[in-house]
């Protein structure tokens, strides 16, 4: 939905729409792409020979989360001039939030594993939007930095939204490591309850291959609902959310047969279906 529909329907009204709907994302959200982009500029003008102090952390992280709260609100009252209404409202940046995400951003910086990469060899930022090939497909799995050290290549990735189960760090580690060699290591900084928490995996071939085939498989899926969807944005026959839970935060509820009701949405489309 993100990346094909409002790309092949942008000259349409409802992919615009769609274009717009999917930039808008929650505080919670837009804390956490904040830290990550913070720590991100940290550790590469640490790379430079720039270590910034924690009050310039603490004005960074500020700036940069007040940025992205105006501009969420900005995006919500464009959906709102085309009469449309979102689960989304308009917020200002809390307190709260913008104490958290600067703790966050300092303990991760002065993380031992973290120190440690930056006082020996190299450390290189990788662009999250860099992909690599498999068959037909872009897999984007890039590790936030590379690290070049006496003892080899680590990839360092930044899990922002709590700790993966181990099987799938495993296949997170497995598809990050395409960015490596044979022998890297990945290294996970896993951020849960506020603290973090590190993992060293060392992916071994079957496991890269495993994920390789589970991502082809999941593409496979996702290009024929697309197909179902068409140029038009018809989401009535693509498979509903199994929880109105999902449908809490949806961008796209607005345009979806379950904005009036989940269940209610459902019964129509089985009718729809036995036609």
């Amino acid at each position: 939905m993100r990346y094909g529909l409002a790309q092949v329907s942008r000259n349409h009204e409802r992919g615009e729409i769609l274009s717009i709907a999917f930039q808008i994302q929650t505080p919670w959200i837009l804390l956490h792409q904040t830290i990550r982009e913070v720590v991100l500029d940290y550790v590469e003008d640490h790379a430079n020979g720039t270590v910034w102090s924690n009050s310039l952390i603490g004005l960074r992280f500020k700036m940069d989360f007040e940025k992205a709260m105006r501009m969420r609100n900005r995006l919500i009252e464009r959906i709102q001039s085309h009469n449309h209404h979102t689960s989304f409202q308009e917020k200002r940046p809390e307190q709260h939030l913008i104490d958290m995400g600067i703790e966050t951003c300092i303990t991760f910086i002065q993380h031992p594993e973290l120190q440690n990469l930056l006082a020996e060899g190299s450390i290189k930022r990788i662009e999250l939007t860099k992909p690599t090939q498999y068959r037909k497909w872009k897999i984007y799995s890039a590790p936030d930095f590379i690290h070049h050290g006496p003892k080899g290549n680590s990839l360092i990735k930044l899990n922002l939204y709590g700790l993966p189960s181990r099987n799938n760090r495993e296949r997170q580690a497995a598809l990050t490591r395409l960015y490596g060699n044979l022998d890297s290591t990945v290294v996970l900084f896993s951020l849960k309850q506020r603290k973090w928490i590190v993992n060293r995996i060392t992916p071994m071939n079957v496991q890269v291959q495993q994920s390789l085939d589970l991502v082809a498989n999941d593409a496979e899926k996702m290009e024929s609902i697309l197909s179902l969807v068409g140029r038009n944005n018809d989401l009535s026959l693509i498979p509903l959310a199994d929880s109105y839970r999902s449908c809490m935060h949806c961008n796209v509820r607005f345009l979806c047969p379950s904005q009036h009701g989940l269940e209610k949405a459902k019964a129509e489309q089985r009718a729809l279906m036995c036609r």
